[in-house]
């Protein structure tokens, strides 16, 4: 069997449905059994990828982590023997990124798994790569997140989830990295990572982005970037991708207000004096499927005239005039007078079926 073959399966490991909303989940791939590197626990390693289960997610998030110390913009190298002569197989980020520990052996070096966060002028070329490598033990140190809050990015559905005390208190649209031939470093690196700098604004190849919280070296998260005509600040070219693939390996958060008042200026308020905050990110691999959405979900339009449906009968993105808005429900989307509206782009709505639909297959298992 090849290493990459044995990759994929590991990272199959983690797997599970993903309902949100859900009358019932489609068919999900075959688990194989557990490696015998992972060990019954509440980590990254060991939750599987189901945000309904908020109490497993929940503890999860508050588990603590094993980083690499040193500082936060500078990477170690991990290698396929326990041996600095050896081959590099991987890179991770030090101070910020965890690493699962697999074995600590009695000579001073560990083996440990995690996604290689290769960047565009890396020695090992591998983004985003699930990959197990040796490392001084010594270099290695738990350290447990701050409590009361999380962060959880699914780049499956492109939904960022804020966690306190246990519960989701709100969703997020983002968008991660899109990575091409030319770029393929710009695939967002997944795992658990802390929230190490509050970096602040920031101007990258001509886009602007504010409030940016360092988690992975050059990653970020970040509010929808805008470009500028003079003062105005100009956020439509970006805010259309939201719930897309479209960074460039940053996170790249709404702005606009949900129902609760939540964005990325509310966790940057919340979040910049809360370093060590635990932000997880779950992978999308093939295999991976959104479930469709409960036909008796309520919904909610403005019947006088709107162009929207929405996820809540009050929504910043309605005149108050219009509100509260008109019910209706998930299972009449398709049908007039709601099969013209498009979602909201504040209040987060589930997707049409026909938008699963395309994730779903484009996220398929390759045929044996």
């Amino acid at each position: 069997m090849t290493k990459k073959i044995v990759t994929l399966l590991l990272a199959l490991m983690l797997l599970a449905d993903l309902p949100l909303l859900a009358l019932a989940s489609p068919p999900q791939p075959a688990i194989p059994a557990p490696s015998q590197h992972i060990t019954t626990g509440k980590g990254y390693w060991e939750t599987p990828m189901d945000i309904t289960n908020t109490q497993a997610v929940w503890e999860m998030l508050m588990a603590p982590v094993t980083v690499v110390k040193g500082n936060q913009k500078s990477q170690q190298t991990l290698y396929a023997q326990p041996d600095e002569n050896s081959e590099p197989v991987g890179d991770v980020t030090r101070d910020s990124q965890s690493v699962h520990v697999l074995e600590t052996l009695d000579n001073g070096w560990s083996l440990v798994e995690t996604y290689s966060s290769s960047f565009h002028d890396s020695k090992v070329r591998l983004w985003n790569q699930l990959v197990q490598g040796y490392i001084r033990t010594n270099l290695l140190e738990t350290r447990t997140p701050k409590d009361k809050y999380a962060l959880l990015v699914d780049k499956l559905d492109q939904r960022l989830y804020i966690f306190e005390d246990g519960e989701i208190y709100d969703v997020l649209q983002i968008s991660t990295g899109l990575p091409n031939e030319r770029q393929p470093y710009n695939e967002t690196r997944s795992g658990e990572f802390l929230l190490v700098s509050p970096v602040g604004g920031f101007e990258t190849e001509g886009l602007h982005a504010a409030m940016g919280l360092r988690f992975n070296f050059g990653d970020i998260l970040h509010e929808v970037p805008h470009s500028l005509r003079g003062d105005t600040k100009n956020y439509e070219r970006y805010e259309a991708v939201l719930g897309e693939r479209a960074s460039h390996g940053c996170i790249r958060v709404q702005r606009k207000r949900t129902p609760k008042g939540t964005n990325m200026t509310w966790v940057w308020n919340t979040l910049r004096r809360r370093m060590d905050t635990k932000l997880v990110i779950w992978e999308d691999l093939p295999g991976r499927q959104l479930p469709h959405v409960d036909p008796a979900t309520p919904l909610f339009y403005n019947s006088k005239g709107g162009q929207n449906y929405h996820s809540q009968e009050r929504c910043y993105g309605v005149r108050d005039r219009y509100l509260p808005l008109a019910p209706f429900t998930y299972g009449e989307l398709n049908s007039a007078p709601y099969d013209k509206l498009t979602p909201c782009p504040y209040c987060v709505p589930p997707r049409r079926a026909e938008d699963i639909d395309k994730i779903n297959q484009a996220h398929l298992l390759p045929a044996q």
